[in-house]
């Protein structure tokens, strides 16, 4: 059985302690002369795209909403970078060594599902190396919904890698609404605790396997192969 694994970005594979919110609060200074234009906005767990709608409606912003959300992105991506180098950014405890594990098994295939966008994700994950390991993704730029991206995410993947039939989906997260989403698409739930919800949050959210980190990477990869 083909085993497709997803992954979020943030909290989950890497820290980038807090460089794009940083870099999305700098983006909407420059682009609508606003400071801290997402105070009171909850990021945790979210898309990018939501997020930003709901800054655009928090300042009543004028204009097509795709056309703003094109304005920010490019102006978002030209910042990111050099926000990045200015943080500690870093690849969280066992990752690299789950990300070997699972490319190296037969029959693995490794995907993304995160609530960034496309772009930066490759800037996030291209800065330590890993974005190529991945075989296709679902994005913010696919849906502002977690659940819904996820499922494009899915079938993109499943594409990429063949599809192989029958198949089981692992989605990989550190928030309740990762989980939320993989039973919406009724894949396996896996969670990690390296963001902000504990063990405990984790469990109580219905994720079927959780761990404190990925530091046991054996375990881990044991786990999620068995």
């Amino acid at each position: 059985m083909a085993k497709l694994f997803l992954f979020d970005v943030d909290k989950t594979l890497v820290d980038s302690c807090g460089a794009g919110s940083r870099a999305m609060t700098a983006a909407f200074v420059q682009l609508f002369g606003i400071d801290q234009g997402f105070a009171g906005i909850d990021f945790t767990g979210r898309t990018d795209t939501a997020i930003f709608r709901d800054a655009v409606a928090v300042h009543s912003l004028d204009g097509d909403f795709a056309t703003l959300l094109a304005r920010f992105q490019e102006t978002y991506y030209s910042i990111l970078p050099s926000t990045l180098a200015e943080v500690q950014a870093h690849v969280l405890p066992g990752v690299p060594e789950v990300l070997a594990g699972l490319e190296a098994a037969p029959g693995a295939f490794l995907g993304l599902a995160t609530g960034n966008f496309r772009e930066s994700t490759r800037l996030k994950l291209g800065r330590f190396g890993l974005y190529d390991l991945f075989l296709a993704g679902g994005y913010a730029d696919d849906s502002e919904d977690r659940a819904e991206l996820v499922a494009v995410a899915i079938e993109r993947l499943a594409e990429a890698s063949g599809g192989h039939e029958p198949r089981e989906v692992c989605i990989i997260g550190d928030t309740p609404l990762d989980i939320a989403a993989a039973q919406a698409n009724r894949a396996r739930s896996v969670a990690v605790a390296t963001g902000f919800f504990t063990v405990d949050e984790l469990t109580a959210a219905g994720a079927g396997l959780v761990f404190p980190d990925f530091s046991s990477w054996q375990a881990v990869l044991d786990a999620l192969l068995g």
